[in-house]
This record gives structure tokens, C-alpha cells and sequence, in this order.
């Protein structure tokens, strides 16, 4: 006999942990069945804040799929790292906590024709969720300025800076003053990104938060977690979802809704598995089709990057790994002129002008360099140049009909003569920052840098070492036309009481770092369950 539940939530990372979590909470308390393919993630030294860079990494570790791309540029197969077990990947990315510009949520909320996700909503969700722990030295208070309404106190997802600030970080902003076209931004969370700021991350007391450590350590009684159980497939009878099956033939059925919060590269895959995606795929795989929906794993999104280094003098950061890291985003003229952009669609144009929407991302005293020699009084400062607003389009189909295998994941980067573009100068702005006097007395030598200034050879070095920053999104996408897969209650179209809330939905990339839009989705889609059912009253 298969379990009963009302709901279930496939998938523990930060969608699935809000949800599960607040459907259990309510008045009503309704049965809420989590399940995760991964482990329980008990292990304490996982969760060290300075470990943050190293754990997504680690050959074997039980806490990540190891996804690979197909053969990207140059042949290029690229790491496509995921988080398995109790957290998802807030378990094992690097802890960012940025959230993007305003005007990524307003035209969401456009493409949707739903206001609950425009910036005035999505606002209130965020400050909903962090616990913003405003404790920046008084030495670098110059450089952030947070105001307190911009920030969420009391929320279940801890918020904070890194505990050493170095003196390194003074150079960083001052460089960005010299940059023209740069400028200092002194809250980048406040919902305009453009400039030079401070990140913010998610630890605290040198600890990282999950979205299980979030929500999942006063669980109810009504709340049932299973670990290491993979799901296979949504069970569809007579067009209704009835609930799920996992890999090792265990059923459990719901009551009302089920809910995939698998990610954007797992939820299509158990999608096409149950039936559900293009016609000539689930053919190919001798999948039984359910609902014919041709871009079920389509219109894949991600921010890839390229990046280059300096050797400098002095020591620039002997401990990265507990030091804030200045990040900046920033426009670029040349891009927004170019006849690539002109050859965009008119609402993608109105869309990329927009004040606070930005060309690309500047993250500085990143990891990738290390094991350079260095001379004692050297080190090196590090940067990525990563593009936003991506118009290349990827895909996740299926490799077999076997759940076992990994799907095939082709994010296509930087196939579209714009994304390109913006590679070549976004690379050329970041170079510049690394030009200005306050750096340039200081070099000994360059990293990873183009021999001359050539858009060949800028391109050349850009996309020679490229890498993703695990921002996918978009393969189950929300929206209003033929093509989209999810309504704005993240209901399946054609599927009954099925959804699909994570980032797979994105119907665009949002210009952040992906779990904040995750953690939103979730607070957004228990909003919706939560009014549709009733379960605010008892």
C-alpha cells in the first residue's frame, strides 16, 4: 500500500525546504512529504564558511551530482556541479547572497501578467526570508551603507559579512573610483546592482546556511523528510498527477499537489521521464509520451564567465577565504551600441537599457589562480568577467529512458553573436580596472590575459578558460504563451495538480546569484498553495 500524503515536495534545496516548510506550519497541517535523492548532510565540517570555495569540488563527495556539460567552446566540457542532499546546492555553492536588479523581477512579473512577481512583492518575500546581520566594520562604512529598509530582520536565512576585512579592500574600491564607467555602489542589494559594492554571504559565526539548516531544524510532526531517494517519475493518471515513484520502486501518492523543486536540471529530467516534454524525444527513448510539451528542458540559461589575474607586490589578500569579496556590476556602452544588440527583439533592447539592468559581472579575490608561483612578496589578485542577460540558449535532454543516467546538458554558451559581443568588451572593461595607477605600479606580471587588444584576441583569452557559475535556469519555463511549460501558480499546463517550483521556471536569468531567485520561488509558490487550499484556517 502506497503512502498518503497532501503534499509532496521533490527535491530539499532552497525551493523545496520553503515550501515543505511552510505548507507544514499552517493552520490547517496538512501531511507534507520531502524527498531527497541525496543524504541527511550532518556533517559539521561541510558547513565551514571557509571551506566555501573547496566543498562543490571534492572528488566523491556524496553532496553533488557531478554533472558535466557536453563540449562546449574550444571542446570545452565544463563542470556543471549540483547539491545532493538535505540543502540542495546551498550546500555546496560559495554562499553568495546577491540580489539583483529591480527591474529583472518587473518584467518578470511582466512576461507573466502577475504582479506577485514584480519588485514591490518580491521585496517583501526577501526581507521575509534573511536575518541581515548589519555588522560591517566602522573602518569600511564608507564603502556600505545598507538602509534598514531595504533589508529583512527576524527571517529564517542568516545573512552576514565575512569576519576579516583586509586592507586589500580599500585598493579595490579606489580602483573602482579610477575606472571611468565604474563608481562605487554602497548597498547592491538594495535592487540597483550598477557599481562597485560589497557581497554579502550566507554564513554566519563562521558557519554556512542551507536551506536545511534554515528550515528544517524544527520540523512538525506533520512533515515527513526521506533522504536517498531518487525520484524516477511523476505518476499521471488520467491526466492528473496522483504522486511519485523512486528508483528503487517505492510509490507515494498525494492528495492534493506535487510539487518538483528538483532544480533546473533534474526537474526536466523527471519530467521527460514521466512522459511529459517533446513528442520525438520520449519516442527516441521508448518513453510513453503523457502530455506532448516540446520545451520541457529547452531555453537552458546561465552566466558563464572568463577570467584574468595580476601578480602584484605587495600582499594583496593572504586569506581570501574569510574576506568580503568586492563584486560590482556594471553596463557597457560599447555592448548596448553594437549592431548585435540592434539585431536583438525590441523588448529585449527595452529590457537591457533599463537603468539597473547590467551587462556583466565583476567578481574580485576569486580562487581560480591558485598555485601560481609566487615570489615571498607576491600574490595574486584574481577577477571573473561574467556575462549577463545571456541570449544563448541551452538544453537538457534525456541520455536513456534509465533515471540512473545523467541527463545531457548543453547550455550552448556564448553561441549567440551578442553574448560573444559582450564577452570580448566586458573583458576589456574589466582589463581596464586592472590598469588603473593604484594596480598598475604594483604588477609584476599578468595572468590569463590577451596578447594585444584585438576583439580576436580578447576573445581568444575569454573564452580559452571558461567556466559556469551554476546560475542555470529557464528549462521549465513560466509564462503565457504556446511554448511556456509553467503557469504563475507554477502549475504544469495540461497536467492537473502538478508543479514545478524552482529555478527551471525563470522565464528570464535573473543578474544575481541563483539561490536568492530560488529561495523566492519557494516563498512565492507556498503563498500560492497556501491561498489556493485554504490552509491558513484550520
Amino acid at each position: 500500500m502506497a503512502e498518503l500524503f497532501d503534499f509532496i515536495v521533490v527535491g530539499a534545496g532552497p525551493a523545496g525546504c520553503v515550501i515543505a516548510s511552510r505548507l507544514a506550519k499552517t493552520p490547517a497541517k496538512p501531511s507534507v512529504l520531502l524527498v531527497e535523492a541525496g543524504g541527511a548532510n550532518e556533517n559539521m565540517a561541510n558547513l565551514s564558511g571557509a571551506e566555501r570555495f573547496e566543498i562543490a569540488f571534492r572528488e566523491g563527495s556524496p553532496l553533488n551530482w557531478f554533472y558535466k556539460t557536453e563540449p562546449q567552446v574550444k571542446g570545452q566540457v565544463i563542470d556543471y556541479s549540483r547539491g545532493k542532499g538535505l540543502g540542495g546546492s546551498t550546500a555546496i555553492n560559495f554562499c553568495g547572497w546577491v540580489v539583483g536588479a529591480d527591474d529583472d523581477y518587473d518584467e518578470w512579473a511582466r512576461l507573466v501578467g502577475d504582479e506577485a512577481f514584480a519588485w514591490k512583492h518580491v521585496k517583501q518575500c526577501l526581507k521575509k526570508i534573511e536575518n541581515f546581520h548589519n555588522d560591517v566594520p566602522q573602518k569600511y562604512r564608507k564603502w556600505f551603507k545598507p538602509k534598514d529598509e531595504d533589508h529583512g530582520i527576524g527571517g529564517a536565512v542568516d545573512i552576514s559579512y565575512q569576519a576579516e576585512w583586509l586592507d586589500i579592500c580599500d585598493d579595490l574600491f579606489i580602483a573602482a573610483e579610477q575606472t571611468p564607467g565604474f563608481g562605487i555602489n554602497t548597498d547592491v542589494n538594495a535592487g540597483n546592482p550598477i557599481g562597485m559594492g560589497i557581497g554579502t554571504a550566507c554564513i554566519y559565526s563562521g558557519i554556512r546556511v542551507t536551506s536545511s539548516s534554515a528550515y528544517l531544524q524544527e520540523v512538525t510532526s506533520n512533515l515527513t523528510i526521506t533522504t536517498n531517494q531518487q525520484v524516477e517519475k511523476v505518476i499521471v493518471e488520467g491526466g492528473v498527477a496522483t504522486g511519485i515513484k523512486t528508483i528503487d520502486g517505492s510509490i507515494f501518492r498525494a492528495k492534493n499537489d506535487v510539487v518538483l523543486c528538483a532544480g533546473a536540471l533534474n526537474s526536466p529530467h523527471i519530467l521527460l521521464l514521466s512522459g511529459i516534454g517533446p513528442k520525438e524525444q520520449l519516442e527516441q527513448h521508448g518513453v510513453a509520451q503523457v502530455k506532448q510539451m516540446p520545451e520541457v528542458g529547452q531555453n537552458l540559461q546561465d552566466h558563464c564567465f572568463g577570467m584574468a589575474g595580476i601578480v602584484v607586490k605587495k600582499k594583496c589578500d593572504q586569506n581570501f577565504k574569510q574576506s568580503p569579496t568586492p563584486m560590482g556590476w556594471f553596463k557597457v556602452p560599447a555592448t548596448l551600441s553594437s549592431d548585435e544588440f540592434k539585431e536583438l527583439p525590441t523588448a529585449m533592447q527595452e529590457y537591457l537599457n533599463r537603468p539597473n539592468v547590467p551587462n556583466w559581472e565583476f567578481a574580485t579575490l576569486t580562487p581560480f589562480f591558485e598555485g601560481t608561483p609566487l615570489e615571498p612578496d607576491e600574490e595574486v589578485f584574481s577577477g571573473i568577467c561574467m556575462m549577463m542577460n545571456p541570449q544563448s540558449r541551452g538544453t537538457v535532454t534525456l541520455k536513456s529512458s534509465d533515471p540512473k543516467d545523467a541527463p545531457l546538458i548543453d547550455p550552448k554558451f556564448l553561441t549567440h553573436p551578442f553574448d560573444k559581443l559582450n564577452a570580448i568588451e566586458s573583458m576589456r572593461e574589466m582589463l581596464r580596472y586592472m590598469q588603473t595607477p593604484i594596480w598598475k605600479d604594483k604588477t609584476t606580471r599578468t595572468l590569463g590575459w590577451p596578447r594585444d587588444d584585438t576583439d580576436e584576441a580578447v576573445w581568444e583569452a575569454y573564452s580559452s578558460n571558461l567556466r559556469s557559475s551554476w546560475h542555470m535556469c529557464g528549462t521549465v519555463r513560466m509564462g503565457l504563451d504556446d511554448a511556456s511549460c509553467v503557469d504563475s501558480s507554477f502549475r504544469v499546463y495540461g497536467i492537473g495538480r502538478l508543479r514545478v517550483a524552482d529555478m527551471s521556471v525563470c522565464p528570464l536569468i535573473p543578474n544575481n546569484h541563483s539561490q536568492t531567485t530560488a529561495y523566492v520561488i519557494g516563498e512565492l509558490a507556498a503563498e500560492k498553495l497556501v491561498a489556493e487550499h485554504g490552509l491558513d484556517s484550520s
